[in-house]
């Protein structure tokens, strides 16, 4: 779709939030540079290394982005996979979202969850439905309290709070149960389990972020004639009184557009701003204040065929997820990631023997295998820190600054700060530039 009036739009960094973002400039008829430095990484599990991350149904931004971009048919070796929980005792226990309309989906998906007992299912499927026919509301200081409070306050035992609850917690969101906040657990649990059936779905991407994003939207965007500039130097941001008055390279070139985004991390924004703007503007202040996880993802790849796609949670583990995905060399992959975990305070080898120490707990028979490959991915900023409160921090797209945008996995997008984050506050801009985002 071409726009009515293009604009001249200059996105600072180069990772998979600015090359979505201009991507869909570019697709809207706008003129694009791109400015990129080796020091312009995205975090938060979008960089070009990273492996490609589970994909849930109600993805709905990436799911997009990944048909427009595939044109080499790889979606072929996506996976559906079932999410699971490992219990104390040992058991593995799907969760598996009905296929029925409106909401009894959500009852009988969770009757037959038996990762909870009766009467804490009881207690969650009473609570719900009283709040479905509004006989009770939500608690209004949501965001000031703990999903554990909120939790324990609806009935759940303390056993289903760190059997399942935390587990769940910690992938939607990489936060603690203790520590991350209700209004975000509330949101993404109605988000993913409360609506259709197809939501709560789970595809496991094949290949790494640069194979199945970053590759093909460079590509497209080069056939496309949109300008890519690689810097040694970091840029200057130089401000007028109407806003960004031009971009300042190292060697004294000035770049001038109607609209100037900035796709980069936090971290990489903040130097990038005066003083001034961070002391008058609250919007820029709060940035100051965010805090992100670290976090480590090992794959480990086994001589095996015995295993069938999986991702198991894992409560209660150094470790606290897994995922299994059989490969066409006729080999498995196990993915591990922790976040937040003391595990990223140790050496390559020692996350690498407590994998497979993990492994030969969970599937004796492959631990006893050799391991083929194996590849460790580490992220300083895997993920926002979302304790109560913390939501306020993240900022939307829209700078006050009129001409200035924001955009990144850690912006204010209804998600916690992962790929589906990335392309929607990517999105988010484009909309902005063209006047049609409400």
């Amino acid at each position: 779709m071409t726009a009515s009036s293009p604009h001249t739009v200059l996105v600072l960094g180069a990772g998979l939030t600015g090359l979505t973002t201009a991507y869909h400039l570019h697709q809207r008829g706008h003129r694009v540079t791109l400015l990129d430095h080796p020091d312009w990484l995205d975090g938060f599990l979008t960089d070009a290394s990273a492996p490609t991350p589970v994909v849930l149904g109600c993805h709905h931004e990436t799911r997009q982005v990944l048909r427009a971009l595939d044109q080499e048919g790889s979606f072929k070796t996506d996976r559906s996979i079932p999410l699971e929980f490992r219990l104390p005792d040992g058991r593995i226990t799907p969760y598996q979202s009905a296929r029925l309309p409106g909401a009894f989906q959500w009852m009988m998906s969770l009757f037959n969850f038996h990762g909870l007992s009766w009467q804490d299912r009881w207690r969650l499927f009473s609570h719900v439905e009283q709040i479905w026919e509004q006989a009770q509301t939500l608690p209004a200081d949501l965001e000031n309290r703990t999903a554990d409070e909120w939790l324990s306050s609806t009935g759940q035992s303390p056993e289903a709070r760190e059997r399942v609850w935390d587990p769940l917690a910690q992938w939607l969101t990489g936060n603690a149960l203790t520590c991350l906040s209700a209004a975000t657990f509330v949101h993404l649990l109605s988000t993913v389990f409360l609506r259709d059936a197809s939501d709560a779905t789970l595809t496991h991407l094949s290949g790494s972020i640069d194979h199945r994003f970053i590759a093909p939207m460079k590509q497209t965007l080069q056939q496309g004639n949109v300008q890519m500039v690689s810097l040694t130097r970091h840029p200057t941001l130089r401000f007028g009184q109407s806003g960004v008055s031009e971009v300042r390279l190292s060697d004294d070139i000035r770049l001038h557009a109607d609209r100037y985004i900035l796709a980069l991390s936090y971290q990489n924004l903040l130097p990038l701003l005066p003083e001034r703007l961070l002391t008058r503007y609250a919007y820029f202040a709060q940035i100051t204040e965010i805090k992100s996880l670290r976090g480590v993802v090992i794959q480990l790849t086994y001589p095996s065929t015995k295993h069938r796609p999986r991702l198991l949670l894992l409560p209660g583990q150094s470790f606290q997820q897994l995922i299994s995905t059989p490969l066409t060399s006729g080999e498995i992959s196990f993915q591990l990631s922790a976040v937040g975990s003391p595990l990223t305070e140790l050496q390559n080898d020692q996350v690498i023997e407590a994998a497979q120490a993990q492994i030969g707990e969970l599937f004796s028979e492959t631990a006893k295998e050799a391991v083929v490959t194996q590849s460790i991915c580490r992220e300083n900023y895997a993920t926002l820190s979302l304790t109560p409160g913390a939501a306020r921090l993240r900022p939307l797209q829209q700078s006050p600054i009129q001409n200035l945008l924001v955009a990144g996995a850690w912006t204010d997008t209804g998600w916690p700060a992962n790929l589906e984050s990335a392309v929607v506050s990517a999105r988010r801009c484009a909309e902005l530039v063209a006047g049609r985002f409400a």
